[in-house]
């Protein structure tokens, strides 16, 4: 057997371990369904030793807040129908939070819901234990986490941060290159294809700081920096658009353009070799060459100046000022919160649970309350998910195969052991064999569920007065609530991840019409900085999920070129130094592109209007100097050019 193979089999004997550990431990506590401690311990391990500890604080938080809840609801009504109406406010709220939050904080948020659901109706089905039922879930996630930290944290890897931040140094270099590359040869297709290749590697590398950060208070404080990081490199990509537009427009008489492009180019493509030697030396070296490019595209100068301050700070760690108080870096990333989506999942979950629960209040099914159980489960759990639908269908294949194997093993081989711990060890093949599944990427989600759902149905080490055909029933139920949760998701209210990037894009053309009324930078700073994480938002899910992506790998660089673009004339006319011809046209420009960006035809015509405005910018630049004053009709030849450029844009309305 290979070594790869022995390690799986390690992997999965340290999992079997902790599950049944945390078993054991909790049987003989004799607290209440001490099966929950064993599926704690299966959930909480996590293949860095810092997402086990954080993901276990949140799952404790989450847990003692939805045990309160549920206590609080139990405690105030038995009436089944009212215990609906409120369970329907609660984990919709919980589910509608949980959508707007990222990483962890939404786990919490979800582990709340889901929680407040499964205890409510095992108080239930147990009305004379409920103080036991509520207590006895707190202590076995207690008891599974404190196991499993015992049994598998010490033998698991620190967080990656090296590799984040090698990763983060490559795309900062890379950068670089292109920029070189750009200024060397103009956007040419290689050139086009290492700016997609930058922009979905920012995507990635922020979507992996959250992981990446959980229990590392260093690299944490380090987040926001890192985060500014990507913000400069994101701005200099669209400015890096914008320029490309300017240097195909710009007409070079004597050469001298030329030779000044081929200088900078070789001194950025130089820095980027002394990496290797220093990361000090190469920051000084970017330092003068920024100087250098301000005198000559000024916007790309400004954007490579706030790539250096970025960096440095990044180089030079988390920075507080004399007062104790954190800097604000000058570039930053506003989280894309998606009310829509979140309004939808709060409805979806709410509506799915008043179904089940009504007609489980109506008809008094005695396995109602494992359905709503199970449900509750699956339409908080995953609603977060790009494609929760395509999950809990694998989790439906799995928990049809670990009920079905529960109740064959509670038939067949548990009837016949008496003692509790004969018991867990009669089930300890069953659920080695899970873990063993869970170690390889085609089986890790069918096998999860299908070893949690063995261990809720078979219930090892716990006294069950059924018959078969009950247990059966119960099995179905739970079974058949995964199934609900799985119509809600593909056709009650459904999500996918083509909606989802229909949203995010919906956000991006909001957020650029936003920008063209705005007139005060503050909020034109606010709004890119939201705009910039939605683009690489979108780009990760594209990347992720759709075959042809590079497609809206280019209307993310687009819409970062068109909000650069935006923002740059907005500055113009602030500045009060424009011709008044020319003023105003870049006004209507502006008025145009509002009532433009929100109507979404197309990635076409989002790269027509960006084309318009590039030229707009470009001969707006043409404003005072020697220029107007030696060539006779330069500003009235300029105005109607910015006129041309205006009437483009507005046929695409």
């Amino acid at each position: 057997m290979s070594t790869h193979h022995n390690k799986k089999i390690v992997l999965a004997l340290r999992g079997t371990l902790a599950a049944l550990t945390a078993l054991v431990v909790a049987r003989f506590l004799e607290i209440e369904n001490p099966y929950w401690a064993a599926m704690t311990a299966l959930i909480v391990i996590q293949p860095t030793r810092g997402l086990i500890f954080e993901k276990s604080f949140y799952r404790l938080v989450g847990t003692v807040l939805g045990s309160l809840a549920a206590l609080l609801l139990l405690e105030s009504t038995s009436s089944p129908f009212l215990l609906t109406l409120a369970l329907v406010i609660w984990i919709s709220g919980c589910v509608g939070i949980g959508n707007l939050l990222y990483g962890l904080r939404s786990y919490a948020f979800l582990m709340a819901a889901c929680t407040c659901g499964v205890l409510v109706m095992s108080g239930v089905m147990n009305p004379l234990r409920v103080h036991e039922i509520v207590f006895g879930r707190i202590a076995c996630i207690v008891i599974g986490i404190l196991v499993t930290t015992v049994v598998t944290a010490l033998f698991t890897p620190r967080s990656p941060r090296q590799e984040v931040e090698r990763r983060l140094e490559t795309v900062t270099t890379d950068a670089v290159l292109w920029l070189a590359a750009l200024l060397g040869q103009g956007r040419n297709e290689k050139v086009a294809r290492l700016e997609h290749a930058l922009l979905m590697e920012l995507a990635d590398l922020e979507a992996c700081l959250d992981p990446v950060g959980a229990a590392s208070p260093g690299f944490r404080k380090r987040k926001r920096q890192v985060k500014a990081l990507i913000s400069a490199l994101l701005s200099l990509l669209a400015a890096g658009r914008l320029a490309a537009e300017h240097l195909n427009c710009h007409r070079d008489v004597d050469g001298s353009h030329q030779r000044w492009r081929e200088l900078l180019s070789r001194r950025l493509s130089e820095a980027v070799g002394r990496v290797g030697t220093s990361a000090d030396s190469f920051y000084a070296e970017l330092e003068g060459i920024t100087a250098h490019a301000r005198s000559h595209l000024p916007l790309l100068g400004e954007t490579l100046g706030g790539v250096v301050d970025a960096l440095g700070d990044v180089l030079g760690g988390y920075q507080v000022s004399a007062g104790g108080c954190e800097q604000m870096p000058p570039h930053r990333l506003i989280r894309h919160r998606d009310w829509m989506e979140a309004g939808r999942a709060a409805f979806r979950s709410g509506l799915v649970i008043a179904v089940v629960g009504f007609v489980w209040s109506v008809t008094g099914w005695s396995k109602g309350p494992l359905m709503l159980m199970a449900l509750s489960i699956m339409i908080t759990i995953f609603s977060t998910k790009d494609h929760p639908a395509h999950f809990v269908g694998n989790i439906f294949v799995g928990a049809a195969i670990g009920s079905a194997t529960a109740v064959l093993c509670r038939i067949f081989l548990l009837s016949a052991v008496g003692d509790p711990y004969l018991a867990v060890a009669a089930i300890a093949p069953f659920v080695l064999l899970g873990f063993i599944a869970m170690q390889y990427p085609a089986t890790v989600m069918a096998a999860t569920d299908a070893t949690l759902f063995f261990l809720f149905v078979v219930q090892p080490a716990t006294a069950i007065n059924a018959t078969p055909v009950d247990l059966a029933l119960g099995a179905v139920a739970a079974v058949a609530g995964v199934g609900m949760a799985w119509a809600s998701y593909a056709l009650l209210v459904p999500i996918n991840p083509a909606r989802r990037m229909q949203s995010v894009l919906a956000a991006v053309s909001r957020d650029l019409g936003r920008m063209a009324r705005t007139g005060s930078s503050r909020d034109l700073g606010r709004i890119q900085a939201r705009l910039q994480h939605r683009v690489i938002r979108l780009v990760g899910m594209a990347v992720q999920h759709d075959p042809a992506h590079q497609k809206t790998v280019d209307g993310g660089v687009t819409a970062l070129g068109v909000a650069a673009g935006i923002k740059a004339l907005r500055e113009k006319v602030s500045g009060n130094d424009l011709p008044p011809a020319s003023d105003r046209v870049i006004r209507e420009v502006l008025m145009v592109l509002a009532a433009l960006a929100p109507q979404q035809e197309g990635e076409e015509l989002l790269t027509r209007a960006a084309s318009a405005l590039y030229k707009v910018l470009q001969v707006s630049t043409l404003t005072k100097g020697p220029v107007q004053t030696a060539v006779p009709g330069a500003e009235r030849n300029r105005d109607r050019q910015l006129r041309q450029e205006l009437l483009v844009c507005t046929e695409m309305q």
